[in-house]
């Protein structure tokens, strides 16, 4: 799918995930809830990993439900809700929730099941169009059959490279959210002129960045500083470290 121009019109067509509940028949129902309801009390007591499927981009990914929520893992981290959840939330209160649901368009660079698309749709209130991108196929189909990703009606889906997204769009985005990981590592380009300086040609007046990045090692963290201190040039950049001890979240506006 081609990213959209600034003159596209809405598109509300998404992907399609598995059939609805309503389209099982009696039987199938009957089976399913009761099973589905002893995973759901079970998950209170330990998690309980409902699926495993192996991806070429990020390895092996798990479903798992604990204390009734749906967690999506790779082999080193989260990939969506659970602690990423919750640190793309404190990004996102830093930005102002009032200020984010003014604006026009939402770029999301890393989507995977969307948990950041719940809090901005839930939490947030946001009714604008959000466009989300995700370079790894198995993610987005465990997020469209677990997530209900293909439910959220001003979500746009991208199966693509990041770095192909961001040189084929004219959008103007108000809010653009950076969470680019292969498993626990974050790719090299992230940390590149080329990328950070292609951003801000789509940045609205006044709009922001989210940033999140991990910084658990001595290199991680210089990698960091020489970041912040490059870019302080072209934006303006706050700091928060260590959210949930590991990570670090940077706002460029």
């Amino acid at each position: 799918m081609e990213p959209p121009r600034e003159n596209d019109p809405p598109d509300g067509r998404l992907c399609h995930g598995a059939p609805p509940v309503e389209n099982l028949s009696t039987d199938a129902q009957v089976l399913r809830y009761p099973i589905a309801m002893f995973k759901h009390l079970l998950s209170y007591i330990f998690p309980i990993t409902l699926l495993r499927k192996s991806s070429k981009v990020s390895g092996t990914l798990s479903v798992t439900l604990l204390s009734g929520k749906y967690l999506l893992n790779s082999p080193n981290t989260d990939y969506s809700f659970g602690s990423l959840q919750r640190i793309l939330r404190y990004g996102l209160q830093q930005i102002g929730f009032d200020a984010i649901a003014k604006q026009k368009n939402i770029l999301v660079l890393g989507l995977a099941a969307g948990s950041v698309v719940e809090t901005l749709v839930e939490e947030v209130g946001y009714q604008g169009h959000i466009h989300g991108v995700d370079i790894d196929e198995t993610v987005l189909e465990i997020g469209r059959e677990h997530f209900q990703l293909d439910q959220i009606k001003n979500l746009r889906i991208f199966h693509c490279d990041a770095q192909d997204y961001i040189k084929n769009t004219s959008v103007k985005y108000g809010l653009i959210i950076v969470d680019l990981f292969q498993d626990d590592q974050m790719p090299d380009f992230l940390f590149t002129p080329p990328f950070f300086s292609q951003l801000k040609t789509l940045l609205s007046p006044k709009g922001s960045i989210l940033f999140n990045t991990i910084t658990r090692t001595k290199s991680e963290k210089q990698r960091n500083q020489d970041f912040v201190q490059y870019f302080s040039k072209l934006y303006h950049i706050k700091r928060y470290p260590k959210v949930e001890e590991e990570n670090e979240l940077l706002i460029l506006t």
